[in-house]
């Protein structure tokens, strides 16, 4: 035992000097790269090792769970939004952490359906909110469901319930927040069961079949545990209501049923004697007193919110809509005081997705930092001793960094020239509408099939970035994606599971729905990550890093 502590004392105290000079303002050298000798880069791995040595396992019951959705930001969209947002703060950026990136705990989740290898956001939500993989295409249903089938027994045996209905029967506020339709694939995992995403109002679903099978606004609106979610948040004010001839475009879709769910929504809150709020704009979200409601309907949109570089005015509505951290921020708020037993509440970024489909780099990086920013908000707001912070994707796109731009080479920039003499964009996909766009369409030289990137504006939010299959729109990519993770029982995230063992996790932590006993069983004295000596070798380690700190300053 003496001998290693020797020997972790000496490895520590050698690692050379700590100290870093003072940095230089020379534009051509970046002070950032010229201080990150030796000296810089052991000193950073000791505070990191000393920071992993002395992690606590949080073994506490959640209270709160929050539960944050990047929809498509597979882990190059991190690595690119994360060198971006700390461009745009004047860094040179591949330094810069995102908020959620220096959560304690992360692992992998597979994103494939039972049925497809690449996953689409509806058999994805049905995995992470449920516990139980799906179909490609399907919600809230098990794979004994076909896809596109409307059946007599879906109210009762392929269902599979979702993480917000075990908090609902937990006792919980319950709430959720996207920047999508909030009929969308990923809102809707929370509260529809469906053999078809797109079955979003009446006149989607097959006429034949809309008297077994309800529209996921009417099941929303009428069923549970939709009926009792204390504040909804996103865009897709059409889809609630009732046909016009306004000139509203038909897109997403026109009831044609000439119901108005959303008086349908306020009838049912004054039925059952509860105080309630309709918003549609930013103004409302922001200068409105909440705290007097007992429920919150927010529709901010026509279709889905705007990207955060085009939140202009609705030309419906008048006003702007809100963005993700705002939206964030009023729901943690509201839920706080809506239940003595917690909340739970999804928060999607569903945008970033939408925009790597068109091919959108600068859109998607965009929405990904402002999802970060309203991570942040929610570590502000609530304790992490009793929330559950998760940050995860459905799936992957197929996105790439690619070539070997300088350190801190603006991210959305060229990245290079290739063999074919063109110069190229350190930012690319593998497919969709970016193919034609990029193609020089003047000429019929098979050697010089692509626009040279260095004479387009290659940093607009409009520009399609290059990509090698041709598609309308850009396809998923099926490689697995990240899960970040703080609060209790955050440690369970460590390894590479399957995407359905999300909801399991949710569950265990906040002893709900299958795991609603767990919180009967005494828990374990609260440990150190790791062997039981942990403490006594960090205070080691400590003192060997301090030494070294002491000799290097000599």
């Amino acid at each position: 035992m003496k001998g290693m502590i020797l020997a972790i004392f000496f490895l520590l105290s050698g690692f050379g000097n700590v100290a870093a000079s003072e940095p230089s303002t020379t534009e051509s050298e970046p002070p950032q790269i010229l201080n990150e000798d030796q000296g810089f880069w052991y000193a950073q791995g000791k505070e990191d090792l000393l920071r992993a040595l002395n992690r606590q396992l949080n073994l506490n019951t959640a209270k709160n769970v929050i539960f944050f959705l990047g929809d498509g930001m597979g882990v190059s969209t991190v690595t690119a939004a994360r060198i971006h947002a700390g461009q745009k703060l004047g860094e040179l950026g591949e330094e810069n952490y995102l908020s959620f990136e220096k959560f304690p705990n992360l692992g992998l989740l597979k994103t494939y359906n039972v049925d497809r290898q690449v996953a689409d956001s509806a058999g994805s939500a049905t995995s992470y909110l449920t516990g139980v993989k799906g179909r490609y295409g399907t919600l809230g249903l098990d794979v004994s469901a076909p896809f596109n089938v409307c059946r007599s027994d879906l109210g009762t045996k392929p269902n599979v319930d979702s993480v917000l209905k075990w908090a609902q029967d937990a006792g919980k506020a319950t709430g959720f927040v996207t920047t999508t339709r909030v009929t969308h694939a990923t809102p809707a995992g929370l509260y529809a069961h469906t053999a078809n995403r797109d079955w979003e109002c009446d006149s989607q679903v097959p006429l034949a079949n809309r008297h077994q099978c309800k529209d996921i606004a009417r099941q929303l609106i009428e069923d549970e545990p939709g009926r009792n979610i204390k504040i909804i948040l996103g865009g897709g004010r059409q889809v609630f209501e009732a046909a016009n001839d306004n000139g509203t475009t038909n897109w997403p879709c026109k009831r044609g049923d000439n119901m108005d769910l959303i008086e349908a929504w306020k009838v049912d809150k004054k039925n059952r004697d509860k105080s309630y709020l309709f918003l549609e704009n930013r103004d409302g979200l922001l200068n409105t007193n909440l705290d007097d409601a007992d429920f919150i309907l927010g529709l901010f949109s026509i279709n889905h919110i705007p990207y955060e570089l085009d939140r202009v005015e609705d030309p419906k509505v008048g006003a702007l809509a809100p963005g993700i951290e705002e939206m964030t921020e009023k729901a943690i708020r509201f839920l706080q005081k809506k239940s003595t037993n917690g909340f739970f509440l999804l928060v999607e970024g569903g945008r970033i997705d939408h925009a790597h489909h068109k091919n959108n780099a600068l859109l998607a990086l965009e929405e990904t930092v402002a999802m970060h920013k309203a991570v942040a908000i929610a570590q502000r707001l609530t304790d992490n001793k009793d929330t559950l912070i998760v940050v995860t994707a459905d799936h992957s796109h197929t996105f790439n960094i690619n070539g070997y731009p300088v350190r801190g080479n603006k991210i959305t920039g060229v990245g290079g020239v290739g063999d074919n003499g063109y110069n190229y964009t350190t930012l690319s996909y593998s497919s969709g509408p970016g193919f034609w766009k990029n193609v020089n369409n003047g000429t019929t030289d098979p050697h010089k099939p692509w626009l040279d990137a260095s004479t387009l504006d290659v940093h607009n939010k409009t520009y399609r970035q290059l990509s090698q299959i041709p598609a309308y729109d850009a396809y998923h990519g099926g490689e697995d994606v990240a899960v970040y993770a703080t609060g209790p029982m955050s440690h369970l995230f460590h390894g590479v599971h399957e995407q359905s063992y999300v909801a399991h996790v949710v569950g265990h932590a906040a002893c709900m729905g299958p795991y609603a006993s767990v919180c009967d069983v005494p828990k374990p004295e609260p440990q150190s990550a790791g062997v039981s000596t942990i403490s006594s070798h960090f205070t080691i380690l400590l003192m060997a890093f301090a030494v070294s700190i002491t000799m290097c300053g000599q």
